[in-house]
C-alpha cells in the first residue's frame, strides 16, 4: 500500500476514534447528591433569579429615595445665533427725551425726514450669544417627608430580602421532593424487577412440576398470567421513573436530554434521625424564623412610613436655592456673571383633595398588610402542624413496615419450599409474593414520606432541625 495513503487512513481512523470517545464522554451519566442538586438549582432556578432581580430593583429604589435628601445640582447652557438683530432709529440730538442745550424735555422732537443726518440707527443685541447656568437646590425642612420615604424604601428592601430567603427555602423543599421522588421511583423499579424474577422462578417450578405430574395446566397458566401482570407493572414503574427524573431535571432547570441520576438512599441516616420535638416549640420557632413572617413585618413598617409621607403633603416645606449664570456675545468686552441665592417656601392651599385621597390609600394599604400578616401567621402554624403530624406518622409506619417486610420475606421462603413439595398451590404462593412486594413498596413509601416530611418540617419552621 502507498505509505501516504496509509497515513491518510490512519489519521482518519484516529480522528473517528477521538469523536467516538468524545461522544461517550458527553453521554456519561452525571450522578448528583441532594446537596449538589440544591446548589445547581440555586444557580439555575428561574424563580430564585426573579427574586434576586426584584432585590436589585428594591436596592435601586433605596438609592432613589436617598437622593431626595441630597442637594440637586443642574447645569445647562445654550448658544443662539441671530441672523438679523433688532434695530432702532433715534434723533442725533435730544434722542430718548434728553434735553438739548437750553431746551426742554417736555416733548421729544420729531425727527425731520428731510435731513437724514439727524437720525442714528442702533442695533440692539448680538448675532452670537452664549449662556450657561448652574443651579443648586436643597430641601431644608419638609416635616420628614424625604426621610420617611427613604426609611420606607429601606424597609421595602428588607422585605424583598425575605422574599429571596423564602424562595431559597421553597427551592430547597422542591429539590428535596423531586430528588426523593426520583429516588423512590428508581427503588420501585427495583422491587418490580424482583417481582418479575420471583414469578419467572415460580413459572419454572410450575412447568417442572407439570412435567413430573405434580402440577396441573392451571398452575402453569396461572403463573404465566402472574408473570404478564408483573411485567406490565414493571413497564409502568419504569415509565414513572422516567417522569420523576424529568420532574427532577425541571426543578434544577437543566436540559431534559442531559443524562443525570440521583445518588442517595431512602434509608434513614443518623443526621436524619428526628430529635424529640414539641409542637408548640416548633410553632414558636416558625413564627420567629420564617421569612414570610418577617416579610409582612417589614412591609407593615414600610407602609406606616408611607402614611407619614402622605400626611406631610398638606404641610408647608422650605427649600434653599442658588444659581450662577454667565453670558457672552461679540459686543461685550467682558463676560456677564450673575450669582444669586435665596430660600423658597411652598404652602399647599388646595390640591383638589389629592392629599386626603393619598392618605386614605396609604392607610388602606397598611390595613391590607396587617390582615395579610395575620393570615400568614395562621398559614405558618397550620403548615407546621401538618408537617409535624405527617412526620410522626411516617416514623411510626417505618417501624411497622420494617417488621412487615421481614415477615413477608420469611413467608415467601416457606411458601416456595411448600410449593416445591406440593403442599400449597400456585395461588397461595402468588399471594405470599404479592404480600412481599406490597410490604416492600409500603416500606419504601414510609421512608420516602419520612425524609420528605423532615424537609417539609424544616421548611415550615425556617431552620434545620438539630
Amino acid at each position: 500500500m502507498n505509505p501516504l495513503r496509509f497515513r491518510y487512513f490512519l489519521c482518519i481512523g484516529a480522528f473517528l476514534i477521538f469523536l467516538i470517545n468524545l461522544s461517550a464522554a458527553a453521554q456519561e451519566t452525571r450522578s448528583l447528591t441532594l446537596e449538589e442538586s440544591i446548589e445547581i438549582a440555586k444557580e439555575n432556578n428561574l424563580t430564585v433569579q426573579t427574586a434576586e432581580q426584584n432585590l436589585k430593583a428594591a436596592e435601586a429604589q433605596v438609592r432613589t429615595a436617598r437622593a431626595g435628601l441630597l442637594p440637586r445640582i443642574t447645569a445647562n447652557g445654550n448658544y443662539t445665533y441671530f441672523k438679523d438683530v433688532q434695530k432702532s432709529v433715534i434723533q442725533a440730538e435730544g434722542g430718548f427725551g434728553f434735553p438739548t442745550p437750553g431746551g426742554e424735555t417736555d416733548e421729544m422732537p420729531q425727527p425731520s425726514t428731510d435731513n437724514e443726518a439727524d437720525l442714528i440707527e442702533l442695533e440692539f443685541g448680538a448675532h452670537h450669544n452664549l449662556q450657561g447656568t448652574l443651579n443648586l437646590t436643597q430641601p431644608v425642612f419638609a416635616w420628614g417627608r424625604y426621610y420617611f420615604g427613604y426609611q420606607a424604601a429601606k424597609l421595602n428592601y428588607q422585605a424583598v430580602q425575605q422574599d429571596v430567603n423564602a424562595a431559597y427555602n421553597q427551592l430547597r423543599l422542591d429539590v428535596s421532593e423531586a430528588f426523593y421522588g426520583a429516588l423512590i421511583a428508581r427503588e420501585f423499579v427495583r422491587v418490580a424487577q424482583q417481582s418479575v424474577t420471583l414469578v419467572e422462578k415460580q413459572l419454572g417450578i410450575a412447568e417442572t412440576s407439570l412435567q413430573a405430574g405434580a402440577a396441573t395446566d392451571f398452575d402453569v397458566l396461572r403463573a404465566k398470567v402472574q408473570l404478564a401482570n408483573a411485567q406490565s407493572q414493571l413497564v409502568r414503574v419504569e415509565n414513572a421513573a422516567v417522569t420523576a427524573k424529568d420532574a427532577y431535571k425541571t426543578v434544577l432547570n437543566i436540559p431534559l436530554a442531559e443524562n443525570v441520576s440521583v445518588k442517595g438512599t431512602l434509608e434513614i441516616q443518623e443526621k436524619q434521625q428526628m430529635p424529640p420535638l414539641n409542637l408548640d416549640t416548633l410553632i414558636e420557632q416558625a413564627l420567629k424564623n420564617r421569612p414570610e413572617v418577617h416579610r409582612t413585618q417589614f412591609g407593615e413598617h414600610a407602609a406606616r412610613k408611607q402614611v407619614d409621607v402622605a400626611k406631610t403633603r398638606r404641610l408647608p416645606d422650605l427649600g434653599f436655592f442658588t444659581n450662577y449664570q454667565i453670558s457672552q456675545n461679540e459686543r461685550l468686552t467682558q463676560m456677564n456673571r450673575i450669582w444669586s441665592l435665596g430660600v423658597q417656601i411652598n404652602i399647599p392651599i388646595f390640591d383638589g383633595f389629592a392629599t386626603s385621597a393619598a392618605i386614605q390609600q396609604s392607610e388602606s394599604v397598611l390595613k391590607q398588610l396587617q390582615l395579610g400578616g395575620a393570615q400568614v401567621k395562621t398559614g405558618v402554624e397550620f403548615e407546621v402542624r401538618n408537617a409535624y403530624l405527617n412526620l410522626i406518622g411516617a416514623q411510626t409506619r417505618i417501624e411497622v413496615q420494617r417488621e412487615a417486610v421481614t415477615q413477608a420475606q420469611e413467608s415467601v421462603r416457606i411458601a416456595n419450599l411448600q410449593f416445591q413439595n406440593g403442599i400449597i398451590t400456585t395461588v397461595a404462593l402468588t399471594d405470599t409474593q404479592l404480600a412481599l412486594a406490597q410490604a416492600e413498596v409500603n416500606r419504601l413509601q414510609a421512608y420516602h414520606d419520612y425524609v420528605v416530611g423532615l424537609a417539609r418540617l424544616e421548611k415550615a419552621i425556617g431552620q434545620t432541625l438539630q
